[in-house]
């Protein structure tokens, strides 16, 4: 996302040279009494940290010197990495527009209950304004308490009185959709009221049609909009609507020392064995040995090497030695935490009782069906080190993303392959928030450890993390953070903000006439208007592989700049353990078949040239495919379970099948009732 503050830096340092010209009295006195005694650039002490005084100084000049008539007309975009602390920029913001420009009503808004009672937690009492030192007694008497907070949801708000006569009003963006009565109700509410201020944390959630319609209905009753997030792109390719302002990112976090170090761990794989058995029956029909170099020849699916039963337990065994030394480090003063991240409920289950009877480690799963008080439970887990047997471990499917902010989070498992970039960054930022208690140096080293397998091929998301790994060690030897993590990259600084340009906008006079060479590329093929038959006619072998010994030489870590990998550890051995493997219960069997079966037809659908918008057509027939095939005819939830698991098995050869017949997809999309 382009930084459109970019061209004003030079005009924007030397206006804070020279004094600040041009603001508003009442602006010009909180910033002096939010400046250092002893340096006029940086904020005073227990305020805020550089980066958030950049941001919040960038909000007031764009807001007074530049106006919404050269940059922000739809908002201001602050972009700040994960544990960067962004609400006490946003409370900075709040403190300055009341004493400022007195603004009285300021509208939080979020994607989900866990940023909302995140937030909550910063704001109830006033409690970021006092922490941060953020409002003087010659502006506010009453202090923190004249920000008083109704959150809209859970039994919290006392409808309109409440939106009236809140200061700060927090919501879920959905509790303003008018696609529901609530929603009409507290937007209603909020536009009859008087102008307020609009922050929109985890900004890169808005561009959804009615999300940016309800954005677009605040508009004319908005003084000031701005948006905060660690990751502006989403994975759909489009942004905010916001103009961003301010960029500061990993490599600037770690410059600074205001996030744990990432080091990624892998196993370096020697040789595999694999079982061939049948799906249905159980009967083990042959086992073979093959070296490494030569799996890719047997098509094995990414997510085998970290869902089947003994790859799964190798990297955990691996993610609990990382555990280990995490607690070493933190030499009791809290518990570090793993975080494992599943694709599925199937996966999240069986992980968490791997977890909990085969390492006996306590852990707590978490998914869209878990109630408040395990969700209570995870958003609490590192405040939990007095109780006598406190969680050590956390299992999520999807829930555990933004704004679960548990800074105790010192390892993260991936059990699973990120296709989107924006996910992919969201789950490592879980760790990179720094533990910040009694006892623990802000000058402290400090490491989040991922554990990942080469065949996820995350490559590209330990590039935007910039993941350090040590050089040159024995295995086994143990991890020396003082010694062995590398000095933090330089910062990046804009050298000459005068050569910035803006990209121009797309002429739309210019019409492209196909004039182009687009070489020899094949015509699609034709959809099939008979689908139905071809899928009917489609056979499939009950033999599937299994992963059931892997060996492994060490685990290493990734090295950036393109010179490979370095040994950092070997795998613990994790044969001889006491207790199985955990099994799946019925329900999330079934619901994991359809979430699974989903993603297949989107995958299918995408890859046969059509929007990813057509994927229930095609998740339709495959469902009813599966049920033809492999459950008798029956529905999911009707069908015996032996069959659902059978059925489960077989999926990766449902999706392999059925893509290579040309014209199929395109016919069920085409043809398809």
């Amino acid at each position: 996302m382009f930084n459109r503050f970019a061209r004003y830096e030079d005009a924007f340092r030397d206006w804070r040279r020279d004094g600040m010209p041009g603001l508003k009295a009442d602006s010009y006195k909180y910033i002096e009494w939010l400046t250092s005694p002893d340096d006029d650039q940086a904020a005073r002490a227990g305020t805020l940290w550089p980066h958030q005084w950049e941001s919040f100084l960038r909000v007031v000049y764009a807001h007074e010197i530049l106006g919404k008539a050269e940059i922000g007309a739809d908002g201001l975009l602050l972009n700040v990495v994960t544990g960067g602390g962004k609400t006490a920029v946003i409370a900075a913001v709040i403190a300055w527009l009341r004493i400022a420009h007195n603004v009285q009503k300021f509208v939080l808004l979020c994607p989900n209950l866990i940023v909302r009672d995140r937030l909550e937690d910063d704001f109830q009492g006033g409690k970021v304004f006092k922490d941060r030192d953020l409002l003087p007694d010659w502006a506010v008497p009453l202090g923190s308490g004249n920000f008083d907070l109704t959150t809209l949801g859970g039994g919290k708000e006392a409808g309109w009185s409440s939106l009236f006569s809140a200061s700060v009003v927090l919501g879920n963006i959905h509790q303003f959709y008018l696609s529901n009565k609530s929603g009409q109700s507290n937007l209603s509410g909020l536009m009859n009221g008087p102008e307020f201020a609009l922050f929109n944390d985890e900004a890169h959630n808005s561009p959804a049609p009615e999300y940016e319609a309800t954005l677009l209905r605040m508009r004319e009753r908005v003084v000031l909009r701005v948006d905060t997030t660690a990751t502006p792109d989403r994975a759909d390719g489009r942004t905010p609507d916001s103009s961003m302002i301010y960029e500061y990112g990993v490599t600037d976090a770690l410059a600074d020392g205001i996030i744990k170090t990432p080091v990624v761990y892998q196993p370096d794989i020697k040789t595999v064995q694999l079982t061939y058995t049948d799906a249905r029956t159980g009967e083990k029909r042959k086992v073979e040995e093959i070296d490494w170099d030569e799996v890719d020849r047997l098509g094995l699916s990414a997510t085998q090497w970290v869902t089947d039963d003994e790859p799964m337990r190798q990297q955990m065994a691996i993610a609990l030695r990382r555990l280990e030394e995490q607690e070493r480090r933190a030499k009791g003063r809290y518990q570090p935490i793993l975080f494992v991240v599943a694709v599925c409920k199937a996966d999240a289950e069986k992980a968490e009782q791997t977890l909990n009877a085969y390492f006996k480690v306590k852990t707590l799963l978490v998914t869209e069906d878990s109630d408040e008080a395990d969700r209570q439970k995870a958003r609490e887990l590192g405040k939990q080190q007095k109780s006598a047997k406190p969680y050590k471990a956390v299992v999520s499917v999807l829930m555990l993303r933004e704004g679960w902010d548990v800074p105790e989070v010192g390892i993260i498992l991936l059990l699973r392959k990120f296709g989107s970039r924006v996910y992919g960054q969201q789950v490592i930022g879980r760790g990179l928030r720094r533990v910040r208690v009694k006892g623990v140096e802000r000058e402290e080293p400090q490491i989040c450890a991922v554990v990942d397998h080469p065949k996820l091929e995350h490559q590209w998301l330990w590039d935007i993390f910039n993941a350090r790994v040590r050089q040159n060690v024995l295995i086994d030897q143990p991890f020396d953070e003082s010694e062995d993590l590398p000095k933090p990259p330089p910062k990046q600084e804009l050298d000459k903000p005068n050569l910035v340009i803006d990209i121009p906008p797309r002429d739309p006079s210019v019409m492209d006439d196909g004039g182009f060479d687009v070489g020899d590329v094949p015509p699609p093929p034709k959809p099939l208007e008979n689908w139905r038959e071809e899928l009917e006619r489609i056979e499939y072998d009950p033999t599937v592989v299994e992963i059931t010994k892997v060996g492994i030489a060490g685990v290493v870590g990734q090295e950036l700049g393109g010179h490979g990998w370095k040994t950092i550890h070997s795998a613990p051995d994790s044969d001889g353990l006491p207790g199985s493997v955990g099994q799946v219960s019925d329900g999330a069997a079934r619901d994991s078949m359809k979430f699974v079966l989903l993603e297949i037809a989107e995958a299918l659908t995408v890859e046969a040239g059509y929007a990813a918008a057509f994927k229930d057509r095609v998740y339709s027939a495959l469902l009813h495919h599966v049920r033809a095939k492999f459950l008798n005819g029956l529905s999911l939830g009707l069908a015996e379970r032996a069959d659902v698991d059978f059925a489960w098995k077989m999926l990766r050869q449902v999706k392999a099948k059925v893509g290579t017949i040309p014209g199929l997809i395109a016919g069920v999309i085409e043809y398809g009732n």
